[in-house]
């Protein structure tokens, strides 16, 4: 068994001459070599490697950045830093980030490599096929039976792990996903929270101890020690620096906000552990309070999220109006969203809610992109968004389908719509329309199988109807609401359209 290099350099000549120096080694060989920074990233996170050789001048991620980014996925990784530059500030900013050792590519030779190679070997007594973790900084637990300050100190005294279970502080990090379409939401999510993770590690360095849980609703809770400091106002103000920090990177470098929840300063484990498991709980509360903020648990209040249900009244107002394909279902949507966010509906409630809606809509094309949207949004405004915009499409699609109407009486159909309950009359569409009120009367009885007022008075039903479904308004108010003259117009026509009066309707249903 060979100890295992990873090379990572934008030159391939000069990675084909390390390779060619290295196949006959009897000790070394190249386990993997990249030209860029973050598909070796990717390969590290995954793979082991012994001694790192790495370019300091690359395009995109430069050497020393992605010395930073390899330590926090391996933190005892040997790094030799490679350049093309005899340039002191290069071989200082190496080692300052890192570097074990440095090597110039115009001075590279075979016995050179080797040299440092072995240097490096015997430095930090690496020997083939030989893992460690011991005494590795930023941590990250995956499985909620290890977040706990038993598991925590065991793994701390017993050297598994570099950490101090004294003067520690919790942080919340929730990325706020924008998930692309054709893209599969559990990966991007856990490259978004792998990213975050290394900014969090570019930051701190090796100057503080951390660890970080890694939840199942892809939350990072952070939890950081203060070794060498018990001074509130410093351990504040080193958490300002960090969420800041974390919050601009992750704009600047993954176009992703992020909402953040910081907790205080305690002597014990324990104390910041049972923080940041309720702050997991408040990141929830995003739903309602929007993403890309940070807040102190002190100054929080939990809201009282429940398990809940659209009213029976509410669906089956919904279902009529789709049904008949009125534009009043847009508003009746929008109530639902609004009864939703007074009663504080959890995410599961509101999800199923809008998956109840998009059940009226059995054929809409897009019915399966929409319902993939909704299972990977978390705010309210997202939900509203897209179940709003599948409705108007469903809409728009059925009148399409429904309604091969001539461009005039089209647009006489619309006015309709949108003016039933008001003062309307054909003589106003006349002007409107461009057209003769005898030819436009004769045009609109020819298309649509009835004339202006009749097709008036079927819409004025049909949301009278709805509205009836509710149980909620007055009558007189029903009549306003529709456009109707009078009560007694209403009634006649009502009866007329439907062989029952309102109050008979209303009662049967």
């Amino acid at each position: 068994m060979k100890i295992r290099i990873m090379i990572v350099d934008d030159e391939l000549t000069s990675r084909n001459t390390i390779k060619g120096m290295l196949k006959d080694s009897g000790r070394y060989e190249v386990a993997a070599d990249f030209s860029e920074g973050k598909a070796a990233l990717e390969w590290l996170r995954n793979h082991e490697a012994d001694i790192l050789l790495c370019d300091i001048q690359m395009p995109g991620m430069s050497g020393t950045e992605l010395m930073r980014m390899a330590h926090v996925i391996q933190e005892l990784l040997p790094i030799i830093a490679i350049s093309g530059y005899a340039n002191f500030d290069y071989v200082r900013g190496s080692l300052v980030n890192g570097a074990s050792d440095y090597l110039l590519k115009h001075e590279l030779t075979r016995e050179k490599l080797l040299e440092v190679l072995d240097h490096v070997r015997e430095k930090y007594r690496i020997e083939p096929g030989v893992r460690t973790v011991s005494c590795r900084s930023g941590y990250c637990i995956c499985d909620r039976r290890e977040f706990t300050p038993e598991r925590i100190r065991s793994m701390t005294e017993g050297g598994e792990i570099d950490f101090c279970c004294k003067n520690t502080l919790a942080i919340a990090v929730s990325p706020d996903f924008q998930i692309p379409e054709r893209v599969k939401a559990s990966g991007y999510r856990q490259d978004i929270c792998r990213a975050i993770i290394d900014i969090i590690g570019q930051s701190l360095g090796q100057e503080y101890k951390y660890l970080i849980y890694y939840t199942r609703d892809s939350h990072l809770l952070l939890i950081l020690s203060f070794v060498k400091t018990i001074s509130t106002f410093y351990s504040l103000n080193v958490m300002k620096n960090l969420t800041n920090r974390i919050s601009r990177q992750s704009i600047r470098m993954l176009d992703t906000t992020v909402t953040m929840l910081t907790g205080d300063l305690h002597m014990e484990v324990e104390t910041s552990i049972e923080e940041a498991l309720q702050m997991d709980q408040m990141l929830e509360d995003k739903l309602y309070f929007g993403g890309n903020r940070i807040a102190a648990l002190a100054v929080t209040k939990k809201l009282p999220l429940k398990r809940a249900e659209l009213s029976e009244v509410s669906v089956r107002k919904i279902r009529f109006e789709l049904e008949h394909d009125m534009e009043a279902a847009v508003d009746t949507v929008n109530d639902l969203f609004q009864a939703m966010e007074e009663e504080h509906y959890d995410l599961y409630s509101v999800r199923e809610g809008c998956r109840r809606v998009l059940d009226f809509l059995p054929e809409f094309p897009e019915r399966e992109l929409v319902l993939k949207r909704l299972g990977q949004s978390e705010l309210l405004e997202q939900f509203r968004s897209i179940t709003l915009e599948a409705v108007r499409g469903y809409l728009m699609l059925a009148r399409r389908q429904k309604e091969a109407y001539s461009p005039m009486i089209t647009q006489v159909v619309e006015y309709i719509r949108k003016n039933y309950n008001k003062d309307i009359s054909l003589e106003r569409c006349v002007e409107a329309a461009g057209s003769s009120y005898s030819y436009l009367s004769r045009e609109f009885k020819k298309e649509t199988g009835m004339r202006f007022v009749e097709y008036l008075n079927r819409i004025r039903v049909t949301k009278a109807k709805s509205l009836l479904l509710t149980h909620e308004l007055p009558m007189k108010e029903i009549v306003e609401q529709t456009g109707f003259r009078n009560y007694n117009y209403f009634f006649k026509v009502f009866k007329e359209f439907e062989g029952m009066t309102p109050s008979e309707f209303a009662a049967k249903n």
